[in-house]
């Protein structure tokens, strides 16, 4: 048994922890809008806006994470792959902060879409250990 793997173990229970830490905290923020009802006040350009503007943080999430964990297996660098997620993660969640703040802002009934991008963003990226091995050059 390697001396790494209680390490690697972990980093990934770690990442798990994030990984659920976050997706509660982006269902948090859904419920709490449904117990803050909020006028609409008809800006549909912002709400359009606001809902737009989530998509970037969740394609830049993917973009960014495959960056780093392509630095982290070229560096060997187990650091780099929970930092990786964490920006990923936190990207994420801003997809669905601009939900929230579409809720809040215009009170408009398609705020779900932040939250959607969000959900759906955290989902795909689900912690792999796979990712942790390869940055330490262990078989996978």
């Amino acid at each position: 048994m390697d001396s790494n793997q209680p390490n690697i173990d972990a980093r990934y229970r770690t990442l798990l922890i994030l990984w659920g830490a976050i997706c509660m905290s982006i269902f948090t923020f859904l419920i709490m809008v449904q117990f803050v009802p909020k006028p609409a006040t008809g800006n549909a350009m912002l709400s359009l806006a606001l809902n737009c503007a989530g998509v970037v943080p969740l394609g830049l999430s993917f973009l960014v994470k495959q960056r780093i964990l392509d630095q982290a297996v070229a560096q060997q660098k187990l650091d780099q792959v929970q930092a990786a997620y964490v920006v990923a993660f936190a990207l994420c969640e801003a997809a669905a902060l601009l939900g929230l703040a579409d809720h809040f802002i215009t009170g408009s009934r398609y705020y779900y879409l932040g939250f959607t991008f969000g959900g759906l963003g955290m989902l795909l990226h689900f912690p792999r250990k796979r990712h942790l091995l390869a940055a330490s050059s262990q078989e996978f």
